[in-house]
C-alpha cells in the first residue's frame, strides 16, 4: 500500500511492525572483518569442507589431489607469516623490495636489475635475510606465475637468470668481507641430475656464506663420481643435496647409502632439500638423511644447530 514503509505491515492490519533483520544484524554485530581476514576465513572454510566430506564418504574418493594453498597463506610467498622468520634482522626492509625486484627481473631494460644490485649493495640488510624474505618469495612467485600460465617460458627464464646473477653477485661480494674463523665450518652443496633450475642452490649457498661457512660445490656439482672425489679429498661438516623431482628419491637414497659406507665420513651430516622435498617431504623421511629442509629458513636453522 502506498505510504507504507519497507519492513512494516500495511496500515490498518493491526499486525505489529516487522523488524528489519539486516539492520538489526548490523547493529548487534561486532567489528567487521578486514578483507585479508575475510580471505583467510574463506580459505579455511573452503579447505575444511572438502576434508570433512572426504572423511565421511571415503568410498566416493577416487582421485586424491594436493591441497592448494591460497597465495596469502603460502609461507613460500610470505615467509614473514612464520614467527621465526620474522625474527631475522631487517625483515620489514627486505619485504619492501619485493615489488621493485619482481619488476626489475622482467623489465626489458637490463639496467633495471643492475640498478637493483647497486641498491641492495648499499643497504645494510644481511644476506640471509635477503635470501629468506626477498629472493625466495620472488622466486616462488615466478614459479606460481609459470604454473598458472600467467607468463611464458622466455620471461621466466630471463627473470630466473637475472635473479641468479643478483644472488651470486651479492653473495660473492659480501663473502669477501667475512673473515675466516679459526676452524671454518665447511659445507658441500650438490644436486640431483634432474635439477635443471639451480637458483635455489645459489640462494642456499648465499645463506651459508653470510653465516660464515666455507661453501664448496654448488649448482654445477651432481651426484656422481666428482662428488665422491671431493668427499674423499676434503673434510666437510655438512653435505646439502638439492632434489628436483620426486622420481629422484631412489637416486638420492643410493648416494646417501654409498656415503654411509665410508667410515671417514661418519661425522658429516647430510641434509636434503629442493623442490621435491618442499612438495613431498614425507617421501624423504626414510632415505638416511640427517635433516630434511623444506625451505631456506630451515637450511639456516640447520646451519645454526651445527655451528652451536
Amino acid at each position: 500500500m502506498a505510504g507504507d514503509r519497507f519492513g512494516e505491515p500495511p496500515a490498518g492490519t493491526g499486525e505489529p511492525p516487522q523488524r528489519d533483520e539486516a539492520n538489526a544484524a548490523q547493529e548487534t554485530a561486532g567489528p567487521r572483518l578486514t578483507g585479508f581476514e575475510h580471505r583467510i576465513l574463506e580459505s579455511a572454510i573452503r579447505g575444511a569442507v572438502p576434508r570433512l566430506v572426504v572423511a565421511a564418504h571415503k568410498e566416493f574418493v577416487t582421485d586424491a589431489q594436493d591441497e592448494v594453498v591460497p597465495p596469502e597463506l603460502d609461507f613460500h610467498l610470505h615467509p614473514e607469516l612464520d614467527p621465526k622468520a620474522r625474527e631475522l634482522p631487517c625483515t620489514d626492509k627486505a619485504i619492501t623490495y619485493r615489488t621493485a625486484l619482481a619488476q626489475a627481473l622482467v623489465d626489458p631494460d637490463p639496467r633495471s636489475h643492475r640498478a637493483m644490485i647497486e641498491e641492495l649493495q648499499r643497504n645494510d640488510i644481511p644476506m640471509h635475510t635477503l635470501a629468506i624474505h626477498l629472493f625466495s618469495p620472488v622466486a616462488a612467485q615466478l614459479g606460481r606465475l609459470w604454473c598458472n600460465d600467467e607468463t611464458d617460458f622466455i620471461q621466466v627464464a630471463v627473470a630466473s637468470t637475472r635473479l641468479g646473477m643478483i644472488v651470486n653477485h651479492l653473495s660473492q661480494n659480501r663473502s669477501q668481507t667475512i673473515r675466516a674463523r679459526e676452524k671454518a665450518r665447511r659445507v658441500l652443496l650438490a644436486r640431483t641430475q634432474g635439477a635443471m633450475h639451480t637458483l635455489g642452490v645459489s640462494i642456499v649457498a648465499s645463506c651459508f656464506r653470510d653465516m660464515g661457512w666455507d661453501v664448496d660445490g654448488g649448482a654445477d656439482l651432481e651426484l656422481d663420481d666428482s662428488l665422491y672425489m671431493r668427499l674423499s679429498n676434503s673434510s666437510y661438516s655438512l653435505l646439502g643435496i638439492s632434489v628436483a623431482r620426486i622420481d629422484e628419491v631412489d637416486e638420492c637414497a643410493e648416494a646417501i647409502r654409498r656415503i654411509h659406507t665410508n667410515r671417514s665420513l661418519d661425522r658429516m651430516k647430510i641434509a636434503v632439500g629442493g623442490p621435491a622435498v618442499m612438495k613431498t617431504p614425507l617421501a624423504f623421511q626414510a632415505i638416511g638423511a640427517d635433516m630434511i629442509a623444506k625451505s631456506a629458513l630451515e637450511v639456516m636453522q640447520v646451519a645454526d644447530r651445527l655451528g652451536a
